[in-house]
Order: C-alpha cells, then structure tokens, then sequence
C-alpha cells in the first residue's frame, strides 16, 4: 500500500506545533535566554528536528509569536456569546477570555512572555502590529464606543498580568471581571 504522504505531514506538523508550544512554555517559565536544545528536549525531539523545522532561534521566535496572536485571538472568539445580539460582543468575549483560568492566557501575559514581545526584533514587531491592527479593526465594528473598548481592554490587559500574583485574589478577579463585563454593555457609563 503506497503512503499518500498525510502521515508524514502530520508527524510534521505535530512536531512543529510540539516546538512551538514547548517555546511557549519555557519562554513564559524562564525567558528569552532559554536554549534551543531546551526547547527541543521539552518538546520530545532532536535538536536536529528543532533545526530541520526552525532554521534560526529567530525563526522560531517568530512562529511562537505568530502562534500565540492567533492562540489568542481564537480564545477570545471562543469565548464571544453568540446569543449576546447586542454590541460589545467581542469586547466581553476579549475581557472573559483575559480574566479566565486558561493556561495558555497566563503563559501569553506572563512577565517573561511580555518581556519578549516588547523588546524584540523587527520582524515580531511587523507580527504585532499587523495583529494591533486586526484588533482594532474588530473592535471598530463591536458597535462600543471607540475610546470605552479600549479602556476596557487595557483594564483587562492589566488584570490578565495580575493573575497569580499576591496583587490579585480569586474573588477581586471575579469582581473585576463582572464589572468590566457590566461596562461592556451598550449603554453602561
């Protein structure tokens, strides 16, 4: 029987997004000075396998950010209500998603995550603000007011970094969070 190559492709792929997710966790963990043999070990693989899919520490810095922008914009659309027909859909979907218990959204707003993105390389930078741009975009036709999405965006930004913190307990963060789903609502001063 002749292999159609879809297996091959899986393994590919599954081995890719083992690297990219095991970037995630031991940059979130420990930061940038984590090591490509790090990495490789954490995901499973040689670090031939590593360089066979990355040619470059650079290279897979940049699938990790590209990957964690579109993580986080498929976890915020997750948690969008469709029932809500009303504006500001997104908007609670974007706070909700911030102020959950989502692993993935701690490692994203993690200090050394955050340190990474913020001082990094022209090429991420180009990621960032191409994924900006798309949020604002989304956010333009949520049908909030401009200036209030973004007040309340930046306030759960800051939440989610609090998360885990002694600055946060589990009780602030559901009151936190139900006020500024309350101020997402269309009308809410």
């Amino acid at each position: 029987m002749l292999d159609s190559g879809k297996s091959a492709t899986r393994d590919k792929e599954r081995t890719r997004n083992a690297l990219i997710e095991a970037g995630i966790q031991l940059i979130s963990e420990r930061g940038t000075s984590v090591s490509l043999a790090d990495v490789a070990t954490r995901a499973g693989v040689s670090k031939g396998a590593l360089t066979h899919h990355f040619a470059s520490r650079d290279a897979l810095v940049d699938a990790i950010v590209s990957d964690a922008t579109q993580r986080f914009w498929d976890e915020v659309h997750s948690n969008v209500d469709i029932s809500e027909n009303r504006a500001g859909k997104l908007l609670r979907g974007y706070i909700r998603t911030l102020a959950s218990e989502s692993v993935f959204m701690r490692q994203f707003f993690s200090p050394t995550f955050l340190m990474l993105v913020s001082g990094s390389e022209q090429s991420i930078q180009n990621i960032l603000n191409d994924d900006a741009e798309a949020w604002r975009v989304a956010f333009a036709s949520d049908g909030i007011d401009i200036a209030t999405s973004l007040v309340l965006r930046l306030a759960a930004e800051g939440l989610a970094t609090s998360i885990d913190s002694p600055f946060l307990t589990a009780s602030e963060l559901e009151s936190v969070r139900d006020r500024l789903l309350a101020m997402a609502e269309p009308g809410a001063s």
